[in-house]
């Protein structure tokens, strides 16, 4: 029986996802088809449906699956939560994914998948930040963590869209920077 264990029907998925990633290259997800994916997948209706319920699902679970790594690099446990290390395995998963995200990223669909995953922290995390930060209210937190997607969202998008050519270092070299930016601009309004 084709079960999620067989390494066929995980050969499958792969075909299915890397043909469903393509066609996202080139046009629309609304304008992709179940019968264009299994066209060119060489695989009949029937199969994509054991393992998609459609191509919005099919989306829905590579979005789930980038979701999980995500966490795990921002929560799992460790000796000692190093902000940096975590950043560097983030860059290199975008980058080893790459054509996912630059067409993630460019597209209307997106629920910005770092606001799931990027600051999700522990309660402790979160209260060690606020009173490092001097943050005092659950509002002024969100407000921060919203401009610092906003703006981490843009800066992986312009990576990705020039090819990624910097490296996971160099970007975040760059990344630290604009933090530095940011404060001595904002000073000149105080």
């Amino acid at each position: 029986m084709n079960s999620k264990n067989n390494l066929r029907f995980q050969q499958t998925e792969r075909k299915i996802r890397d043909i469903f990633l393509e066609l996202l290259k080139k046009k629309e997800l609304s304008k992709i088809t179940v019968r264009e994916i299994c066209c060119l997948a060489n695989i009949n209706r029937t199969t994509f449906y054991l393992h998609h319920e459609d191509i919005y699902g099919l989306m829905q679970c590579i979005e789930s699956d980038m979701y999980h790594y995500f966490n795990a690099i921002f929560t799992s446990p460790g000796k000692k939560y190093c902000l940096r290390e975590r950043f560097l395995q983030l860059f290199s998963f975008i980058k080893e994914h790459q054509d996912f995200y630059r067409v993630f990223l460019s597209s209307q669909y997106r629920p910005s998948i770092f606001d799931y995953a990027v600051l999700s922290v522990s309660d402790i995390r979160l209260q060690e930040f606020m009173r490092q930060s001097e943050i005092n209210r659950i509002s002024e937190y969100e407000y921060c963590q919203t401009f610092f997607l906003a703006g981490l969202t843009a800066f992986i998008q312009k990576w990705l869209n020039g090819g990624c050519l910097e490296s996971e270092e160099e970007l975040l070299h760059l990344l630290t920077r604009q933090f530095a930016f940011s404060q001595q601009l904002l000073a000149r309004f105080y």
